[in-house]
């Protein structure tokens, strides 16, 4: 079974085996004819009949004549071929009597071998029938047909056995010249059907994946395959078009920066991963953000041949995420309320006026702006408020980077910042923000005195202080603000004493003062606060100490912050100010 599924060749023909073997079997047939003028030349040679070489070569000439003629099939007409092929081979054995006629034999062998080229094993093998055959009858018949002297039966056999060794290995290279050459084609649409199949499979993967995926080589020139989804988010780029300047068209900024980066990695001055991290990672699309990741793909020799550009869409995810850090916030602020609602009455008083001073444009100029962006930004990270201080702070970059009128730009962001926490704020806060709240110390007293009989206008002015802000519940929020800024700062756990001596005093005149006071208690903590290891250096306790005091002397309230560091350095300080221009004269002052 297996011999002749090898002899058999497959039942289906490409359009170039029909096309080679119609061709070889039209110019098969003229070989033969040429045959008839060749026999009767070595028939008048031989002296065995030119007539009778003409006549016997015109009758097998009859057989392949009309199977050209009627039979379609390439490969049937080729197996007819290989059987004329052999009988012309006898003819020439026949005609050619004489001294060289067992050479004659030879052009057997040649014929077998000029078979090859149908690329038919069966043909091969139809010849090898054929021409033992041959032998066997005419050696029977005629002799003399066959040999130039009496040859015995082992002759014939001799004569068989070469005919099938070199018919066997006719039949290995008729084969291979099919599969190989003649097949070709089948095999290059097997291996182009599986490279469409990978790529059928591959776009399948392209067109179902929610990730963009892009590869570009090193001058940055997108390939022709992407996937589907960066299609739709960007549309479809131009053939042979710049990864840069295609996305350049969404996002300018990105385009430039991805550019230069890219640049750096084709001309190799740095690490490639190294010069692949400078590419930009975040891509803003009109209401879109994508990040964007990037891999090299190297080659055997791990030299970077290109890089694989990984664009996600992560709208919905900061959108999830700011929305979470909003409710974080609102809950810190909530915090902020049931420990000291009046302190962030206060906060929140004093930071709508400075959004009202920004938003109405009545600062007198970029300094004084730059200070009521730093003020806010302050503030607002000391209650929690934590996505206007970031704005403020973008804002403060901007406006020293770029000038008053980049930061202008881009105040909307904080306007819809502080409206937003705004609204939230109004409904937790309610109709509740002008209230009064005593503790249970004012309350004992008051009650004490009308048990008492306290006169009444004694009464009287004990209830009339509660409208005013009691120091020690103000020196409780600057010590929450302090232990605040020092988790922020970096400086770790810190002491924190506070004198109030029950002193009050109106809040509404004093605010813009303590809104001022927390940069003071932002120097106290990044320049009074020391590490442990200086402070034992110095002989110091570990933990570092601040202490906040109230007391009145004369018609003044004063306020003093004190600390255990290390003291201004007063030298450095008269640099700093012969730098600025600052007169020496007014240190001393």
């Amino acid at each position: 079974m297996r011999l002749m599924k090898y002899l058999a060749l497959p039942k289906e023909m490409t359009p170039f085996e029909q096309r080679y073997l119609v061709r070889l079997n039209k110019i098969a047939l003229i070989f033969f004819f040429l045959h008839i003028p060749a026999l009767m030349a070595v028939a008048w040679v031989a002296g065995s009949g030119p007539l009778s070489a003409l006549g016997l070569s015109l009758a097998v000439m009859v057989g392949p004549t009309i199977a050209y003629r009627t039979i379609r099939h390439p490969r049937s007409l080729s197996v007819v071929y290989g059987i004329t092929a052999m009988m012309m081979g006898g003819l020439l054995v026949h005609f050619g009597q004489g001294p060289v006629q067992i050479e004659m034999h030879f052009y057997f062998f040649a014929l077998l071998a000029m078979l090859c080229m149908f690329a038919n094993p069966m043909v091969n093998l139809a010849a090898a029938v054929t021409v033992a055959l041959h032998h066997l009858i005419v050696w029977l018949i005629v002799p003399r047909s066959v040999f130039n002297y009496e040859a015995e039966w082992w002759v014939v056999l001799v004569h068989a056995a070469f005919v099938v060794l070199e018919t066997v290995a006719a039949c290995y290279i008729s084969r291979e010249f099919f599969d190989n050459v003649i097949g070709l084609e089948k095999i290059v649409e097997a291996r182009t059907a599986t490279i469409r199949e990978k790529q059928r499979d591959m776009r399948l993967i392209l067109d179902n994946v929610e990730t963009g995926l892009i590869t570009v080589d090193l001058d940055g020139r997108m390939s022709s395959e992407c996937s589907r989804v960066v299609e739709e988010w960007f549309g479809a780029p131009a053939t042979g078009q710049k990864l840069a300047g295609w996305l350049g068209e969404r996002d300018a900024t990105f385009g430039e920066w991805l550019d230069l980066a890219l640049e750096s990695v084709k001309e190799g001055t740095l690490p490639a991963d190294v010069a692949l991290g400078q590419c930009p990672s975040r891509l803003i699309d009109k209401a879109k953000t994508y990040a964007v990741h990037y891999q090299l793909i190297v080659g055997a020799d791990r030299a970077p041949e290109k890089i694989l550009v990984i664009v996600t869409d992560i709208t919905e995810r900061l959108r999830k995420e700011a929305a979470e850090r909003g409710q974080a916030e609102l809950l810190q602020l909530f915090q902020h309320i049931m420990r000291d609602k009046a302190g962030f009455i206060e906060f929140l008083t004093e930071a709508e006026d400075l959004m009202r001073t920004l938003r109405g444009g009545v600062y007198d100029g970029v300094e004084h702006m730059k200070r009521i962006i730093h003020t806010l930004k302050g503030n607002c990270a000391i209650f929690g408020m934590r996505r206007v201080s970031e704005i403020c702070h973008d804002l403060e970059n901007a406006i020293a980077e770029e000038g008053l009128a980049s930061g202008a730009a881009q105040m909307g962001a904080l306007y819809d910042a502080w409206d937003l926490i705004r609204g939230d704020l109004e409904k937790m806060l309610g109709e509740r923000q002008r209230s009064i709240e005593i503790d249970d110390a004012d309350y004992e007293s008051i009650i004490k005195a009308v048990l008492d009989g306290v006169d009444a206008r004694i009464v009287t002015r004990m209830i009339q202080s509660w409208r005013l802000e009691p120091a020690g519940r103000r020196l409780a929020r600057i010590e929450q603000q302090i232990r605040g800024l020092c988790e922020r700062m970096g400086k770790g756990t810190v002491d924190v004493a506070i004198e109030p001596h029950d002193l009050r005093f109106n809040s509404e005149h004093f605010a813009p003062f303590w809104s001022a006071f927390i940069h003071v208690l932002r120097n106290a903590v990044d320049h009074g606060i020391e590490g442990r290891e200086q402070r034992q250096q110095h002989g110091k306790p570990e933990q570092s100490l601040i202490k906040v005091s109230t007391q009145v002397e004369g018609e003044h309230l004063v306020v003093t912050v004190e600390d255990d560091g290390p003291g201004v350095d007063w030298e450095a300080l008269r640099a700093k100010a012969s730098e600025l221009g600052v007169a020496a004269s007014a240190l001393d002052r």
